[in-house]
This record gives structure tokens, C-alpha cells and sequence, in this order.
């Protein structure tokens, strides 16, 4: 399957392990549940789109069992912030909950360091029957984010 993410992963030379799913991946749980092959749930991270007052976008990548510490993000980006709306979501990242991209996306990214305690990482491939795994070294490679500590 091409996919546009496979697609840039490839034109970077980045290796990459495409997992399918036998039924619509939209949590953490379902993941796990719908991988046709062995997903480890510790490396299965996730993209959370979060606004500001002004409606600016921020897109912030961390483990799948942890949430954004609101107090912290405020902190990072200097102001309150909120979680899209489901329709904000779909417009802004061209997919639904569950198969965000991050590096697909038009915004500001922000990984959390917890992240880069794993070796590798799995993650939404911008279409709801697949996800990646990657080196987490390689993020790095594919797109530009800062590290930061945002999780709780």
C-alpha cells in the first residue's frame, strides 16, 4: 500500500515497518486489539491537536498511555490551550482521530522526551488500517520538532 507517509519515509531512507490493522485503529487499546503482527505497547505513541485562544494549532507527540499535562503545554507555548474539535481535527490534518501523522502536519510539533526513551516507536500513518514503526532516532530525520517535557 502507498500511503503519503510510507511515501516520505521512503524518499528519506528511513526504514519502516507498516502495521495493519483488521478493523478501524482509532485509541491506544485498539492498536493492540486490530495489529495483524506483534505491536509492543510501550513504543505506541500518539499526535494530540491542541489550540490556543487565537486558534493558532499545535501539534504535541507522546506515548500512548500518557496524556498532555495542560499546565505544562501552557508553559511551552505561552498561553491556555485546548484539544481540537473533532471537526477542527479533520480539517487540519485531512484525517480522524487515531490516524494523525505526525509528520504529515502543518503546524508546530512538539515530542515529548519520554518518547526518546523508547527504541522504537509506532504511530499513526494518516490512514486508519495502518500505522508505522520507526527508529526513534530517526524522527529527527523526517521532520523538525522540539523536545520537550509535556506529559503527565
Amino acid at each position: 500500500m502507498e500511503l503519503k507517509s510510507t511515501k516520505i519515509l521512503e524518499e528519506k531512507g528511513i526504514s519502516y515497518r507498516l502495521i495493519k490493522l483488521s478493523k478501524k485503529g482509532v485509541s491506544f487499546e485498539d492498536v493492540i486489539k486490530y495489529a495483524e503482527d506483534e505491536v509492543n505497547p510501550d513504543e505506541i505513541c500518539k499526535t494530540i491537536i491542541v489550540k490556543d485562544k487565537k486558534g493558532n494549532k499545535y501539534a504535541f507527540f507522546l506515548k500512548g498511555d500518557k496524556k498532555v499535562d495542560f499546565s505544562k503545554a501552557k508553559g511551552i507555548i505561552g498561553s491556555k490551550i485546548s484539544i481540537v474539535s473533532y471537526e477542527d481535527l479533520v480539517k487540519e490534518t485531512g484525517t480522524e482521530p487515531g490516524a494523525v501523522c505526525p509528520f504529515l502536519l502543518k503546524m508546530p510539533l512538539f515530542v515529548d522526551k519520554g518518547v526518546f526513551g523508547l527504541q522504537k516507536i509506532n504511530f499513526g500513518s494518516g490512514d486508519h488500517l495502518y500505522g508505522l514503526e520507526i527508529d526513534s532516532k530517526d524522527l529527527k530525520k523526517i521532520i523538525n520538532f522540539k523536545e520537550v517535557d509535556v506529559s503527565q
